[in-house]
């Protein structure tokens, strides 16, 4: 009797801990959202219709979500001399980039020329 419950004690400690360990292998292995920050400033009389009707689709079903956008975002610490703020959240790091590097995006991309002056468009992977 003393072995059965030794036995059992120790298979419920290592199945315990191996679902321990699985558990946070999962964890770091989740796939982790990307986070796109924009800043531009659209120019005087700029027609954003052909652009925004041909990338808009394109970005949404890339799983584009929009979180915040600002034309006079806060500056708390720092010198921050840009305007026009835009933060997006895509599901992975990849999706944001097959859609970003996508020949119809770069195609869309051709209709914003002219139309603003962009300060940065950088993409940051979420933790």
């Amino acid at each position: 009797m003393t072995k059965i419950l030794t036995f059992l004690s120790i298979f419920g400690l290592g199945a315990l801990f191996g679902t321990t360990i699985t558990g946070a292998g999962a964890e770091e292995n989740a796939t982790k959202p990307a986070y796109m920050i924009v800043s531009s400033q659209r120019l005087p009389g700029a027609d954003y219709g052909p652009y925004s009707a041909a990338a808009g689709p394109l970005a949404r079903d890339a799983g584009l979500q929009m979180i915040a956008s600002s034309k006079e975002p806060v500056v708390l610490e720092g010198y921050w001399p840009y305007k026009n703020v835009t933060l997006e959240v895509y599901p992975s790091m990849e999706e944001l980039e097959d859609f970003w590097y996508s020949d119809a995006y770069q195609a869309a991309k051709e209709l914003r020329e002219g139309l603003a002056e962009v300060n940065f468009i950088i993409a940051i992977e979420g933790d």
